[in-house]
């Protein structure tokens, strides 16, 4: 976030969730996904009628959990740098399983895909969240 956490609510967080109000006033039954960038320090501001908090590579998972787990699930948030390496993305996967066994949890990654990463891991990493969510 290019923006300090004490300005962020401010001027981006708070027009964020109009907007999701508004869509949920439209869309009722839509899921409304915020995903902020870089924020670990503004999670004891988040609010807002949505329904997943998409969570990026820099903020701990642990800690996205213990702030906003029971309130939304929780969407990320593995390092895209990983997909570099299937033995890396496998130690990821299994961490973040392991991190949201008692949470509700959507695969992701923690912001976009690299353009060069090869096809075949990107593919493991998708074999690999099914594996673990089969448990």
């Amino acid at each position: 976030s290019a923006i300090e956490p004490s300005k962020y609510n401010e001027f981006s967080w708070k027009y964020m969730v109009e907007i999701a109000d508004y869509l949920k006033s439209k869309y009722p039954d839509t899921p409304i996904i915020m995903f902020p960038k870089g924020v670990p320090a503004f999670l004891d501001q988040v609010y807002g009628n949505f329904d997943v908090f998409g969570v990026d590579w820099s903020t701990p998972m642990a800690l996205a959990k213990e702030k906003l787990g029971d309130r939304y699930v929780l969407q990320g948030n593995m390092e895209p740098c990983r997909l570099y390496s299937k033995e890396a993305t496998t130690e990821c996967v299994e961490a973040l399983a392991e991190i949201m066994k008692d949470g509700r949890h959507i695969f992701n990654l923690g912001h976009g895909i690299l353009p060069d990463v090869p096809v075949e891991n990107a593919k493991h990493f998708v074999s690999e969240c099914h594996r673990v969510s089969k448990r």
